[in-house]
């Protein structure tokens, strides 16, 4: 089995992949939900199967936030498509990111970063 990180965003949503040990950043995707479940389709057919893990947005006193509540909408959804789904607190993941690649990111870049972080956090909790 794969894990699949995701650093969901409103406009841009950030990739990564755990396989055989490693942890690598896989783009990011640019727009609607369907456009991410076609990666993650894509994905599937690459990896076979795979666990979507999705940071979880929370204020910095860990309260649930706007996105928080999109983001439980959208797990919800890919559930529905037969994927099993994790929420991993996201606090910070994407400042670590921004802070390691060090310079201003239009490509998604700073996301799949952030995507690794969070499948980091995740792998460290089981």
């Amino acid at each position: 089995m794969v894990h699949i990180g995701l650093d969901y965003g409103k406009k841009k949503t950030g990739f990564a992949v755990y396989r055989e040990g490693i942890i690598l950043p896989s783009g990011a995707v640019f727009g609607s939900w369907g456009k991410i479940l076609k990666k993650l389709n894509e994905l599937s057919v690459m990896y076979g199967e795979v666990f979507i893990v999705i940071g979880l947005p929370l204020s910095a006193t860990w309260k649930p936030t706007e996105l928080s509540v999109e983001v439980k909408k959208f797990a919800e959804w890919l559930a529905e498509f037969g994927y099993d789904v994790e929420l991993v607190n996201e606090v910070g993941s994407s400042a670590a990111a921004s802070k390691l690649l060090g310079k201003k990111d239009r490509k998604g870049r700073v996301d799949s970063i952030a995507a690794c972080e969070i499948l980091k956090r995740y792998l460290n909790l089981i």
